[in-house]
């Protein structure tokens, strides 16, 4: 399912809790809900949250610039070392060619996407803030490196999502914490990708069988439609509740 609708599912799924729970809602629940529905995708170099977190151009010239540097780099201690214009010219070439079949934009995305999220664990570790913040993010900085639908698009990924912001609600206060963003990322699953073709494997890493109760494939007419008739389904379901209560 394409992001701007697990956003959308996201948030109208948090009104509907709101409205059935008696929450308040307010912009920042709203935007918590946002983010962590699409949080899930965070497996994929391309997605967008990724591109939230780090925009394909942006990664796309860093690779740029490391590649030249590495070039000349390589170039300048070849010849340093054989003082031969021709040999130095001959490695940096074939230095090239292998280099640019190994360090590729998505490999690249994903060692600066988790480096972010490491760098910001840190951060917070050196900081003194809670020990939960810290796991939170490290579990984040390995996302980038799953296999897309696996893990992180498990019931036990939502639990430990769960889990570490119920942990920060406690400990900082912050109201409905765990509620919101567990809503968020259990929308991307349950109300989302689940009723994709390819489905999700509810139940990774006990088991990799991928679960669906959808036929059709991401980006096609007909899925397209099923996105839309979701929106539209828990809007009717917003107003139903509304004026019922």
């Amino acid at each position: 399912m394409r992001g701007k609708t697990h956003c959308t599912i996201g948030i109208l799924s948090t009104i509907q809790a709101c409205i059935l729970f008696k929450v308040p809602i307010t912009i920042f629940n709203l935007v918590l809900a946002a983010i962590f529905s699409i949080l899930p995708d965070l497996d994929e170099s391309n997605s967008t949250i990724s591109n939230v977190l780090l925009k394909q151009d942006t990664s796309k010239f860093i690779l740029k610039i490391v590649i030249y540097i590495i070039n000349f780099a390589i170039f300048f201690i070849s010849l340093k070392l054989n003082n031969n214009f021709l040999l130095s010219s001959i490695v940096t070439f074939i230095s090239i060619m292998v280099l640019e079949s190994k360090l590729n934009h998505t490999l690249l995305r994903k060692i600066l996407l988790s480096l972010t999220l490491v760098l910001l664990s840190l951060c917070l570790f050196f900081i003194k803030v809670k020990i939960y913040f810290v796991i939170f993010f490290l579990i984040l900085a390995s996302f980038p490196w799953l296999k897309h639908r696996s893990f992180s698009h498990s019931i036990f990924a939502a639990i430990i999502i769960y889990f570490l912001l119920k942990q920060i609600e406690i400990i900082y206060n912050i109201s409905n914490l765990s509620f919101f963003g567990t809503i968020g990322y259990a929308s991307h699953l349950f109300l989302g990708d689940l009723f994709t073709k390819s489905g999700i494997p509810l139940f990774y890493p006990l088991s990799d069988k991928k679960y669906s109760l959808g036929y059709f494939r991401v980006g096609s007419f007909f899925n397209n439609i099923l996105e839309i008739l979701i929106v539209v389904i828990l809007i009717g379901s917003i107003i139903f509740t509304t004026i019922k209560i």
